[in-house]
């Protein structure tokens, strides 16, 4: 290569070095700009120079030691070297190297050493919790050691003899390599083919291995406490592992240390067969495989496999107790419910404790209808899932009432802008947050609509009984949330225009904006000014610069619309604002909104998690939180192995100005103190210091609540034998309004559950026998109790003829009524859609309920909406369905005083003609509707809904708004008038 071509490949590579560290220092500075911005700057600060020292520890211990390896390989170099075909070709290289050799053994030593910090930098937490870690409230009940050593220190143990081991193997190679570009080491020729200096060297080299060797069998033995156990399936060591495992690392650690010492004694020149050391280091190989392999097998094959329950019985029970204690079930409590055969309807009618706030609004369902009826502009969106959340308010007598509600936020989707909407300038500086917090009661509905009963903007008001402005809020504008990740440049002068869309102005607003807002209405919109300090200053020119090269977008230097007042608001979604403050917790999948003291927070729960817990079963986070919702307005888990989980923290993220606060929740935690610890002490505020105002919005955990239900499936046994012979195994519902197997979803509801003195907010799922479908076998409850603890109960269902959620749903769809009803839809061309069908234990016998949602389409909108139509429940095997719960409740009761057959019993009849009862069924419950007679009014009106379907649809393809709207209307009466037809028809 010529001059000319080799200084412009150093420049070049200059240039991309330049680039590449000028990037990372940008990104460096922008990323402390963000974290002073939320006020966490000694997490940032913590992590970085704790990977820094981490890197600048290795990356100098790996390149003292690399260098000082070749320094004494090329040091003892022979003075001369033998006249070997195999020499001469290695002289070109000896003459490179050896008139620069310092700047050779140090240059390569800095590679090999920036490699190895670059490693090492990435087990920050693991040394900053070895550095801190503290003790748990359980001992490994085999080994004798606090699961502090687990999780806290033998972590760090095990990396630095994986790095030992890495040194050992760069200094064998790097000698290796220097002895034999010297001629100390040669494989060909006459004489001995090693010095003295080079076998003492190498020597030492392998005799330290097989030192370290022995160092990690020591530390291997307490890795059987978290490794899976071949015989029962379970973490934990059994009898194979704590016998003949244990007793092979231990002869591993002897044979190990006396092969060290052979090595050591050849390496001093008492022999210079190679035999010997030879015969060390297959004594080692033999002893892993015969007493590491060989010995174990045969031990489990033929002592342990045939008498399972006794020989694993012991290290069972250790694993109960401990997956139990690791996954905040150590206080679980398990009651008997029972169940009557025929159950008492009538004690539906008069109970208060859970029947009057039975929910029969599905968040899942109803978000479409949300986003239409309070979407007065099309780039206002809801999640996709809503949540459910309880609130205090005054009713119309003066009385205090609480009750759960549907709740969510009318955010901005940046993916609903037009193109016009979508220029930088307009999407980042005018189209910045969404707006209002919005409410819908969950007993009750508004002709099948949502009761919406706060955050109302719409021209319509609706029919709710209850009030429409319950729920009080200030700053109703949504700057951070689910759906807008974009970042947004806000802030003008104070003599300056606001230029951030709020809202319309041409539709009513039930909740007024606060007066102190800066605000101008423009037509027919309303503008406003951010006021919050959770952004970034980018007034400053050096701060635009930083945020043009890190978002690459020059704009940020050119735009006449950031002025001195600009900020800068970025990492806007709340499960990501949270994971980057505290990036040690696991984040909720599904963080809820709360109105608290008249502000809209978002309420996220953060868990502390670790795989290395003795004797706790592994589960995975992705596996046992996927329900009917993962994927669909709720984050899917990552795909990670824990056997360690508590929800530690609350962390609350304000809407309006994205201000982050993690409250601790579990005071005990030894994870969580760590953390606080490593962060200055301060980084958690304390327990005691959580609002009242905000506690009271607190809910059991979702994902949390999963992992447990996943668990109990098997761990609700706590007595090994029955647990290893797996007899009283149970399995999670599947959804049954689905046609996929998917688990269904755990429900919220407020309730008053057996044993109960109270209504609480509770956590739901339900349970059924493994292989056995057709039947309940408990329910399981979450929930926080008055003074703020958590209380997990298992109910075991006895007695009775109850059914699981499946067969109910079965029964449900087989009934004369609702085949009726899914006939008439599907001849109306309307889309059928269950709600979650929910489990209620109420009076001596349990409540189903499972409400029916027609989607019909908007008009002028294209999107199907949901519409409640009826609702079903089951009580006693009993099904009433109609369009109301108390009509339902009322139908139930009446078929129960007539004496008359429940249609569960029909359906075992129809069932044992064909199948044994003890079948379970292959296929999910169908929709479709036999064919049947019907009477001529019922049959005209039938094709006067599909007259009027059609005209729906022609209008929807060609004619303006107000025909479709009004053909809406023509197929909303034409539906009225066949179920007036049914009616009449006794149908």
């Amino acid at each position: 290569m010529s001059r000319r071509g080799r200084y412009v490949l150093i420049l070049l590579v200059g240039a991309i070095v330049l680039l590449s560290v000028l990037g990372w220092l940008v990104s460096l500075r922008t990323d402390y700009l963000w974290y002073d911005s939320v006020g966490y700057t000694a997490v940032f600060s913590t992590m970085m120079w704790t990977r820094l020292g981490m890197f600048g520890v290795f990356t100098l211990a790996m390149a003292a030691w690399c260098g000082l390896n070749l320094y004494l390989a090329y040091r003892f170099r022979p003075d001369t070297w033998p006249a070997t075909s195999e020499q001469e070709g290695l002289e070109r290289y000896r003459e490179l190297i050896s008139p620069r050799a310092g700047w050779w053994i140090g240059g390569v030593a800095v590679v090999v050493g920036v490699f190895a910090g670059m490693s090492a930098q990435s087990r920050w937490e693991t040394w900053l919790l070895f550095r801190e870690g503290g003790r748990f409230d359980w001992t490994d009940p085999v080994l004798g050691m606090n699961a502090g050593f687990y999780v806290f220190r033998l972590p760090f143990w095990q990396f630095l003899i994986g790095f030992g081991f890495a040194a050992i193997v760069v200094g064998l190679l790097a000698s290796l390599s220097a002895y034999y570009l010297y001629g100390a080491l040669r494989f060909s020729g006459q004489g001995d083919r090693m010095t003295n200096v080079a076998r003492i060297h190498l020597s030492v080299l392998v005799a330290l291995f097989l030192g370290l060797k022995a160092v990690a069998y020591y530390f291997d033995r307490f890795d059987f406490t978290t490794q899976e156990n071949q015989v029962t399936d379970i973490v934990g060591g059994g009898y194979t592992e704590m016998t003949a495992l244990m007793n092979a690392k231990n002869a591993l650690i002897w044979v190990s240390v006396i092969a060290a010492v052979v090595i050591l004694v050849f390496s001093w020149g008492f022999t210079r067969s190679l035999a010997l050391p030879a015969a060390a280091l297959g004594l080692v190989v033999v002893t892993a495989i015969a007493a590491g392999g060989i010995y174990p097998a045969v031990v489990r094959n033929f002592q342990v496999e045939p008498n399972r329950p006794q020989r694993e019985g012991e290290y069972a029970q250790h694993t109960i107790d401990g997956t139990r204690y690791a996954y905040g079930m150590e206080d679980l409590e398990t009651t008997t419910y029972s169940v009557a055969s025929q159950p008492n309807a009538e004690t539906m009618s008069a109970d208060q404790s859970t029947v009057p706030f039975v929910r029969l609004i599905d968040p899942f369902v109803v978000s479409d209808a949300f986003t239409q009826a309070q979407q007065p502009r099309s780039f206002y969106d809801f999640n996709e899932k809503l949540d459910i959340d309880r609130y205090t308010y005054t009713d119309e007598n003066g009385q205090e009432v609480t009750q759960d509600f549907v709740v969510g936020l009318r955010e901005l989707n940046p993916g609903q802008l037009t193109d016009e909407q979508q220029d930088w300038t307009v999407a980042h500086t005018v189209y910045t947050h969404g707006w209002g917090f919005v409410s819908a009661s969950t007993t009750e509905s508004d002709n099948g609509a949502p009761c919406f009963t706060s955050g109302v903007l719409s021209d319509d008001p609706g029919n709710c009984q209850i009030g429409n402005d319950i729920i009080d809020v200030e700053k109703p504008q949504i700057y951070y949330g689910l759906l807008n990740n974009e970042y947004a440049i806000v802030g003008v002068p104070e003599d300056e225009t606001p230029r951030e869309y709020d809202r319309p102005t041409d539709v009513a607003v039930v909740d007024e904006d606060s007066t102190e807002d800066p605000a101008e209405e423009i037509g027919d919109d309303r503008y406003t000014t951010y006021e919050g300090d959770g952004g970034v200053d980018i007034g400053s020119i050096g701060n635009r610069l930083l945020y043009a090269w890190e978002f690459q977008e020059p704009r940020f230097l050119l735009s006449s619309q950031i002025n001195e007042e600009s900020q800068l608001l970025y990492n806007r979604n709340i499960r990501e604002r949270v994971q980057m403050v505290a990036p040690f917790l696991t984040v909720e999948a599904d963080p809820y909104p709360a109105v608290v003291d008249g502000e809209i927070v978002w309420i996220v729960d953060g868990y502390t998690t670790t795989n290395e817990f003795p004797y706790a079963d592994r589960v995975n986070l992705a596996d046992a939180t996927n329900d009917t919702y993962s994927g669909q307005g709720v984050a899917n888990q990552a795909s990670e192995e824990v056997n360690y989980i508590r929800s530690s923290v609350k962390a609350v993220v304000n809407a309006y100005d994205g201000s982050v606060k993690l409250y601790e929740f579990d005071e005990e935690d030894p994870i969580l103190k760590a953390w606080n610890e490593i962060y200055g002490g301060d980084l958690v505020i304390p327990k005691e210091e959580t609002p009242e105002s905000l506690v009271a919005h607190f809910r059991y955990p979702q994902d949390l609540f999963k992992i447990q239900r996943s668990l109990l499936q098997r761990y609700h046994v706590d007595e090994s034998r029955t647990f290893i012979e797996g007899g009283e195994a149970w399995a999670t519902t599947n959804d049954p309004s689905q046609a996929q197997s998917v688990t269904q979803p755990a429900y919220y509801v407020y309730a008053t559950y057996p044993e109960q003195d109270q209504p609480y907010f509770q956590l739901t799922s339900t349970f059924t026998p493994r292989n056995r479908e057709n039947a309940l076998a408990s329910l399981m409850s979450g929930y926080y109790d008055e003074d703020g603890n958590p209380r997990l109960t298992v109910y075991d269902v006895v007695g009775g003829d109850d059914q699981s959620v499946r067969q109910i749903h079965q029964i449900i769809t087989s009934t004369s009524e609702v085949v009726t009803t899914l006939r008439d839809a599907t001849q109306a061309g309307t889309t059928v859609e269950w709600g979650n069908l929910l489990a209620l234990p109420v009076g001596d016998g349990i409540l189903y309920l499972e409400p029916m949602y027609l989607r019909r389409q908007a008009g002028g909108q294209g999107e199907d909406l949901p519409r409640l139509t009826n609702v079903a429940i089951s009580y006693g095997g009993y099904v009433g369905f109609a369009p109301t719960f108390e009509e339902a409740v009322a139908m139930v009761v009446e078929k129960y005083v007539s004496g008359a057959p429940s249609e569960a019993e029909q359906t075992e009849g129809e069932e044992g003609e064909t199948e044994s009862p003890s079948e379970t069924p292959t296929e999910a419950p169908t929709t479709e509707a036999p064919a049947t007679a019907d009477p001529p009014e019922v049959e005209a009106a039938i094709d006067n809904v599909i007259a009027a379907q059609t005209a729906y649809e022609e209008a929807q393809a060609s004619g303006t708004n107000e025909e479709e709207g009004r053909a809406l209307d023509d197929l909303l009466a034409a539906l009225d008038q066949l179920a007036a037809a049914r009616e009449a028809a006794g149908q």
